[in-house]
């Protein structure tokens, strides 16, 4: 035992020194290389960087007293698990960084996250049938609830199959993110023409998810209308492999030089039980049976993704294409072809959010197109409320509340907020009022 410390004792403390040294002066460290420690500390990863060289350092540590070159030398199961023991650890400790913020909401908000969204081999993502779920505003919630197909409804709502109907495209904004679902334009638009409504739109989706969505539920539903959000965040989403979310990432719907490709393989980034977690010990133990259940998951992520890059290298599948105004033209021409061959008019709308100022015109092939209605949201907005400053423009557009014990608002969201979606609504009705009556 005594020649085992003495042998080991020099490299120990020269670890351990090391290990004390960048624990206790690595801000220090930082200073003395500015421009990399402000890049390191922008990026949020200098402390992600740091954990994994104190625990390399404390892995070599371990390597270095185990080692036996006896051992490594007549052993073959001695030498396969000293050569993997070093990255096997490393990566499980890199899973423990990934899984500790999923493991901190599913404490805090797993009773209130439901399980809204699935999987899907199409989509990559979309809406559980009849799910219920709440969404966080200020310091209350917001009960979000959809229909058997996934489309969100009021609660209790019941669909009408009334004339015209209309299906709804678009992402979070179109969606209704932070606002009650009869608050919303594609409800309020459908109440307004005593028709039924189907509104499609998912949080996070892009312009290669939109598209499918038209094909599949134009030609099913056959709506009178099809109202199609226009923002240029829907292509940048739908010129990648992957959709982040919650920790992870899963494959989506993408574009290509081809067209529009499925995703890459089948996403299973959703199969995160925080609910479960909820009411559960907060102590080492939980977490641990929390990381066994979510590992699998983001390791599955990790191996398939290192597959689609080496696929991607070899040219055996097609890489995202970077043309944001080919793919609008693309995207949404497709979307106008589903909307012609069903004898549907279809409604482009666009739309910034309070977190940005409006956003810029569609592509020319858009506008030209008179066989489109266009509604220039961001222009109505603009007009109403003449405004170069960006909070005036976040305090009309955008959601805020008044915190317990403070008399000054807060901005609680960028979304649009109930007075918005009500001028949404009103000039969509407008335009499809105006381009009837021309039509008599």
């Amino acid at each position: 035992m005594y020649s085992f410390i003495k042998k080991n004792a020099g490299f120990t403390a020269v670890i351990i020194l090391l290990v004390l040294f960048i624990q206790f002066i690595q801000n220090s460290l930082f200073l003395s290389f500015k421009e990399l420690g402000k890049w390191l500390m922008e990026k949020e990863s200098g402390p992600f960087i740091i954990s994994h060289f104190k625990v390399f350092l404390l892995l070599i540590w371990f390597l270095g007293i185990i080692y036996s070159k006896r051992l490594f030398q007549s052993s073959i199961i001695y030498k396969i698990f000293f050569l993997l023991s070093l990255p096997f650890l490393m990566y499980a400790w890199n899973l423990k960084l990934r899984v500790m913020p999923l493991y901190n909401l599913a404490k805090e908000r797993g009773d209130k996250v439901g399980k809204v969204y699935i999987n899907d081999n199409v989509f990559g993502y979309t809406h559980a049938p009849f799910s219920t779920g709440y969404r966080q505003l200020g310091e209350g919630d917001i009960i979000i609830h959809h229909d058997a197909e996934g489309f969100r409804i009021p609660v209790n709502f019941v669909h009408s199959g009334k004339r015209p109907g209309f299906l709804v495209l678009g992402c979070s904004v179109s969606y209704g993110d932070a606002c009650r679902a009869e608050k919303t334009f594609p409800y309020l638009l459908s109440k307004s023409m005593n028709g039924d409504y189907f509104n499609a739109s998912v949080s996070g989706y892009g312009l290669s998810q939109m598209v499918l969505k038209a094909e599949k539920y134009i030609n099913e539903k056959h709506p009178d209308y099809v109202i199609v959000q226009y923002s240029p965040w829907l292509a940048d989403r739908s010129k990648t492999y992957y959709q982040n979310f919650l920790g992870g990432k899963f494959p989506i719907p993408y574009f290509s030089k081809k067209g529009l490709e499925m995703p890459v393989f089948s996403p299973k980034g959703l199969k995160m039980p925080l609910a479960d977690f909820k009411n559960t010990p907060n102590n080492t133990w939980d977490f641990s049976k929390f990381y066994l259940k979510v590992t699998p998951v983001l390791a599955y992520q990790d191996i398939n993704s290192m597959i689609t890059r080496i696929k991607s290298v070899l040219g055996i599948i097609p890489k995202p294409l970077n043309d944001n105004e080919k793919i609008e033209e693309y995207g949404y021409d497709r979307i106008y072809q589903a909307c012609k061959r069903n004898h549907a008019r279809m409604i482009l709308w666009t739309s910034g959010t309070g977190f940005s100022f409006p956003t810029k015109l569609p592509p020319t092939k858009l506008i030209t197109n008179k066989e489109i209605i266009k509604v220039y949201i961001d222009s109505l907005f603009m007009r109403l409320h003449p405004t170069g400053n960006f909070n005036a423009y976040q305090h009309f557009y955008g959601h805020w509340y008044v915190p317990k014990g403070s008399k000054d608002s807060v901005f609680a969201d960028g979304h649009p907020n109930d007075y918005a979606h009500k001028l949404i609504s009103d000039e969509i009705l407008k335009n499809i009022k105006e381009r009837e009556d021309s039509s008599e």
